[in-house]
């Protein structure tokens, strides 16, 4: 089945990466307060997958304690057929390297209006994530893992019932001399029906990701980022797999 046609069912028609979702965003360091970083990609990938052209990525948050709470946005310069705008919220607890987190995607595509506000089983998809980070204390261990399930929402087999569409993740980001470094290897375990990330149903490699980015201090009040990603998903909804090189400049305060 097509991600389009899943999409479509869903009532949402993907998210982005190198525009990244809630989940996927660092809350801005440790330090209390708000939080706030805008992105503009040259193509919206998400986990392997296209989500559209060239986007602006807001994201607004606010860290107290281990608890951080916020929100992203994507909002593609051609709103239209073949691009999607989303406006999701998350809730996040970090102890040491641990990190849960609670998201909530909403998106739609161009031909359709955003019902943010519509059934949420069918505009909306909850995850919730379980993450470790090797390197928090240990900087020398640049590793991390994560596992992310949908468990409510618009994720359904043909029957109706829940799909609980599941994304592998473990990322090597270890830091060059001038630049930092990614390394991304994701899968997915789902059911054919209400599948993500792949054509096909089981466990699948969905998202190798290599990327290289450098930051810039702007006289300790902001960071500008400058990023590239060449992206591969083997077993995406093309015919054979889907492929994409990424830009994308960002600001952070």
């Amino acid at each position: 089945m097509k991600l389009e046609k899943i999409l479509a069912a869903f009532a949402l028609v993907h998210m982005t990466a190198t525009g990244v979702r809630a989940q996927d965003i660092e809350d801005g360091g440790s330090e209390n307060g708000f939080h706030f970083s805008s992105e503009f990609v040259t193509e919206d990938v998400w986990r392997g997958g296209f989500a559209g052209s060239a986007a602006f990525e807001p994201e607004i948050s606010y860290t107290i304690g281990g608890f951080s709470i916020g929100t992203w946005a994507s909002s593609p310069l051609n709103y239209g057929n073949d691009t999607y705008n989303e406006l999701d919220f998350f809730i996040e607890y970090a102890v040491g390297g641990v990190t849960l987190t609670f998201s909530d995607y909403c998106w739609t595509n161009g031909n359709d209006k955003f019902e943010y506000f519509g059934p949420y089983k069918e505009n909306h998809l909850l995850e919730a994530s379980l993450g470790y980070d090797f390197g928090v204390g240990n900087e020398n261990v640049p590793l991390s893992f994560s596992v992310n399930t949908i468990v409510a929402g618009a994720n359904r087999k043909a029957n109706g019932d829940q799909g609980f569409s599941t994304y592998l993740e473990a990322v090597y980001a270890p830091s060059l001399k001038k630049l930092d470094m990614s390394l991304t290897v994701g899968a997915a375990i789902e059911n054919e029906e209400a599948a993500m990330y792949s054509k096909k149903g089981g466990f699948n490699f969905v998202n190798i990701d290599f990327g290289l980015s450098h930051d810039f201090k702007l006289r300790d009040v902001a960071t500008l980022t400058l990023g590239a990603n060449l992206i591969c998903n083997p077993t995406g909804f093309e015919e054979h797999g889907e492929a994409y090189v990424t830009g994308s400049i960002g600001i952070s305060f």
